[in-house]
């Protein structure tokens, strides 16, 4: 029996270019969307701990805490960002050959460029994050953002607990009690006999 075999069909998909080089990003554009992202880190952290504080510990919100937990944060962002830069910079270094082969000088430049570039980005970032922890006013508006965030979140729970909580009266308040209702009554009766001019002796 013969079999058929189906000729395959070449299609042409034309001749291959290289896309054009496109040139990197500023540095300072990318320093910019890293502060944002860092930001968004520092207020999630924020949040997180209002949350806590309020439901678990029941403790009031204490702004000039969030703001040093906003620094801390900030300035932990900082020391990652440098002992970035510092590890891209022992690799290059430790790294580079003394003598490369002619045909792949460029390239080594290249690399090397690349390199350089990176750690600046790093330091960069670093010297960014560190700015800002230092900064009061960029440090009360993450505390602010943060307190806005975290009561969207737990407004509703917060409110439903406020509204099923029975309040307890304290032993003090238990004990004065007849004391103060007897000082409202003898109130209430003095008004009442000067309204109707009689003499309480």
């Amino acid at each position: 029996m013969r079999i058929f075999r189906r000729r395959k069909k070449w299609v042409r998909l034309g001749t291959y270019e290289a896309p054009e080089p496109v040139e990197p990003p500023a540095v300072e554009s990318i320093v910019e969307d890293g502060v944002l992202i860092g930001d968004s880190v520092v207020r999630m952290a924020l949040r997180n701990r209002v949350i806590v504080n309020a439901l678990r510990d029941r403790a009031d919100l204490d702004r000039d805490e969030l703001a040093r937990a906003a620094a801390a944060e900030l300035e932990a962002l900082a020391d990652q960002e440098w002992e970035s830069a510092q590890r891209i910079r022992f690799r290059r270094e430790s790294t580079r050959p003394d003598d490369p082969f002619p045909e792949e000088a460029d390239e080594v430049d290249e690399h090397r460029r690349e390199s350089e570039r990176r750690e600046s980005v790093h330091v960069a970032m670093s010297r960014a994050f560190a700015a800002r922890a230092e900064q009061r006013d960029i440090l009360e508006s993450l505390v602010e953002r943060s307190r806005r965030e975290a009561w969207d979140e737990i407004a509703e729970v917060i409110v439903d607990r406020a509204a099923h909580e029975e309040t307890v009266p304290d032993e003090e308040y238990v004990s004065l009690r007849t004391e103060r209702i007897g000082a409202l009554l003898a109130l209430d009766l003095s008004a009442l006999a000067a309204e109707r001019g009689v003499v309480l002796d």
